[in-house]
């Protein structure tokens, strides 16, 4: 795989054009064997309010874009973060940013696949990730629930997991040797309702399979997860989703990416 080049910084709205249409990335997410349904980068397509970022735009070309109106909810964008590239800070408190429906942008319910960078973030209160500090997940209590965060020091670290009424509590954790902020690479894999998470390109033990998202899972909620779970701590580089789920090497191909990209070691 060749070098990745870095181009000279040019507006926000002539990146995302070039993004769309031609890139420049030696690398391209858009070329692998799922679909990419949203894909949002911290130096790219950030809408300003001030310091703080009230829209975070999709460069994948389906318009799956999150946005936040409320100034004190919206997280900060930091200018140096991994990689010495621009990122989003959330406070754990209030910040967060909604997107689309998550049911509803994926052809089947029980095959898909989250990758998000993140660093700095801090524990949640709990070893279930349901109720612990979440970074993805949808809005809503119930059946609904889907998230992915962080569990108590005392838990099993990274993962993500869903619950719905066929199934109940199915969760996925990855390596869960990080320390406390530590910068990772983190890829949710639902494979026909099986879970697995891979944190800096390895991977968790496989939870059994399930039935996948609830119907009832739609908005995405970037920075909190689902209605029962604390508010991210923490920072968000690069977020992809994509509809159904990559082969190994594609997968070790994006690991390879965001390394090269963020100094992340995978």
């Amino acid at each position: 795989m060749g070098a990745f080049r870095n181009s000279p910084r040019r507006s926000t709205a002539q990146d995302n054009h070039t993004l769309r249409e031609a890139p420049r990335l030696g690398f391209d997410p858009r070329n692998l064997g799922a679909r990419l349904l949203m894909w949002s980068r911290s130096d790219l397509g950030a809408t300003m309010n001030g310091s703080t970022v009230s829209d975070w735009a999709d460069s994948s070309g389906n318009g799956n874009d999150f946005s936040q109106s409320t100034a004190i909810e919206q997280p900060t964008l930091a200018s140096a973060g991994l990689g010495g590239r621009p990122e989003l800070t959330f406070d754990g408190s209030n910040d967060a940013m909604d997107g689309a429906s998550f049911v509803g942008m994926v052809s089947a319910a029980d095959d898909w696949m989250i990758v998000i960078v993140v660093r700095d973030w801090t524990w949640g209160g709990n070893v279930q990730l349901y109720y612990a500090r979440g970074v993805l997940g949808t809005v809503g209590g119930g059946v609904t629930r889907s998230n992915v965060g962080v569990t108590s020091e005392a838990g099993a670290g990274l993962g993500f997991g869903l619950w719905n009424a066929t199934d109940g509590h199915v969760q996925a954790y990855g390596d869960d040797s990080q320390a406390q902020g530590a910068a990772a690479v983190m890829v949710g894999v639902c494979d026909a309702g099986s879970l697995t998470m891979r944190v800096n390109g390895t991977a968790g033990a496989t939870a059994a399979g399930t039935t996948g998202l609830h119907s009832g899972a739609t908005t995405l909620e970037l920075g909190k997860g689902n209605g029962n779970v604390a508010n991210w701590n923490g920072a968000v580089s690069e977020l992809l989703i994509f509809d159904g789920v990559l082969r190994t090497n594609e997968v070790q191909e994006l690991e390879a990416y965001f390394s090269n990209r963020y100094g992340v070691r995978v």
